[in-house]
């Protein structure tokens, strides 16, 4: 995917960047873009990207706070107050619509690509996937367990795999497969966890 690239590529959370002292977080984000810069042509992928690009809201414009300067920082490094041609940036977010207007204009991210859940499909042979890296007993059924899990991630699906493997740790020592109890408990911690 993007390491396949001919490019370099300079990963970083969003939450990374943030300091507890004031203009650190700002100083930080210099220090990326010059980084990327430098080591052009480079991809700057950016998870969690919400939590420094977050919508401006009228109480923190007026305040000037410290997540408006981090916001004004990104825009200007993303507008190119320095030269920017060879460093492109990707940002990701499971939180699209708290994003702030600004950052989603052309020229800054042109694309939006939704992915959406997987499909009963997908689940599927993300679920083949899981089970051949743990030992699952012969009574768990993959067709039962995709009828289960619709509305889970690719994530939520990897979750609930350790799920049941501490739910196995829990209940029989030694733990030597996942069966169907553990794979019922985990489903309903996931579940607890994303409606929350």
């Amino acid at each position: 995917m993007i390491g396949e690239s001919a490019c370099n590529v300079i990963f970083i959370r969003g939450s990374d960047l943030f300091s507890k002292y004031l203009g650190e977080t700002e100083a930080r984000l210099r220090r990326l873009f010059h980084a990327a810069r430098a080591a052009a042509p480079c991809i700057v992928f950016m998870d969690e990207i919400d939590s420094i690009a977050a919508k401006r809201e009228w109480s923190s414009v007026e305040s000037g706070g410290p997540s408006l300067r981090v916001l004004s920082t990104l825009l200007n490094e993303m507008d190119g107050v320095h030269e920017t041609s060879g460093v492109v940036t990707v940002g990701c977010t499971n939180q699209v619509n708290k994003i702030d207007d600004a950052i989603l204009r052309p020229g800054r991210f042109d694309q939006l690509v939704e992915v959406h859940l997987p499909t009963a499909a997908d689940r599927s042979g993300i679920l083949q996937v899981l089970s051949s890296r743990s030992k699952v007993a012969d009574d768990v059924s993959i067709d039962d367990l995709v009828k289960q899990t619709d509305g889970l991630s690719g994530a939520g699906l990897e979750q609930l795999f350790r799920e049941a493997g501490m739910s196995a740790m829990r209940t029989r020592r030694p733990a030597l497969e996942l069966g169907v109890p553990d794979f019922t408990s985990a489903l309903g911690r996931v579940r607890k966890q994303q409606s929350n």
